[in-house]
């Protein structure tokens, strides 16, 4: 566990990123382009997993990759699964290789301001970040339907997993070896994967905590379908409620 006597300026100096990526052509550019340039990394890897896009992200996500190869800071590795941000996520863990791994979107929704939240904290000594939506310093416009599926969401984690997190489904910052120590468990397709990580890691007994992030996309450009996403999220979160009773 990290330590507050540590010098945060240089805690995230090496990352890596996974980066799931369904028919965000229009995005991903603009999202590898954010995090390479930055100063906050010395060294990143950049993993971005591609899951059955019909449109041309692929190799839109290679050209990207290709530009990079001279720039030895920087490594991305395009890897290919199958659909569902589940799938994609399973699929990036083994090649993780530096200590800290970010999760985030295709999109880059939250843009830097879940990292550089952390940086700001006085005392660094979780091994587990979440950027939430939910958190009340976060600076977000939501639907009010969104508010609503959120706040029963937050109910039934409560009930079913006895998790106490506001938001499980927004940008993760996480110790490798932690997420690679879970990865055997992890069996969700889809969005579920986020919470699916969250409750495993959470029986690890380790330092978890929700950070502010600053919403940056177009939310008419989102890939989530809030009604049929909604509950499959709600059923899963039952499933994994009776199996956590069951073992």
């Amino acid at each position: 566990m990290i330590i507050f006597l540590i010098n945060i300026s240089v805690m995230f100096d090496e990352l890596s990123v996974i980066i799931p990526l369904h028919n965000k052509a229009h995005s991903i550019g603009n999202t590898v382009s954010k995090l390479s340039s930055t100063n906050l990394f010395t060294k990143l890897q950049i993993i971005i997993v591609e899951n059955e896009s019909t449109d041309n992200s692929l190799d839109v996500a290679k050209g990207i990759a290709k530009s990079y190869i001279k720039k030895n800071n920087i490594e991305i590795k395009i890897l290919k699964s199958s659909k569902g941000k589940g799938n994609a996520i399973r699929k990036g863990i083994p090649e993780i290789k530096f200590k800290w791994c970010l999760i985030t979107g295709a999109d880059l929704p939250f843009g830097l301001s879940d990292i550089k939240n952390i940086l700001k904290e006085k005392e660094i000594n979780y091994d587990l970040y979440l950027g939430s939506k939910a958190h009340p310093k976060s600076n977000i416009e939501r639907k009010l339907s969104r508010v609503v599926y959120s706040f029963i969401f937050l109910l039934f984690r409560k009930v079913f997993l006895k998790l106490d997190y506001l938001d499980t489904h927004g940008s993760m910052i996480i110790k490798s070896k932690y997420l690679k120590s879970i990865s055997h468990l992890l069996t969700q397709e889809q969005f579920f994967i986020d919470t699916e990580i969250v409750f495993l890691v959470n029986k690890l007994n380790i330092g978890i905590k929700e950070v502010p992030i600053i919403l940056e996309f177009d939310d008419q450009l989102t890939t989530v379908r809030p009604l049929k996403d909604g509950a499959h999220i709600l059923f899963e979160t039952i499933k994994l409620g009776v199996k956590k009773n069951q073992s």
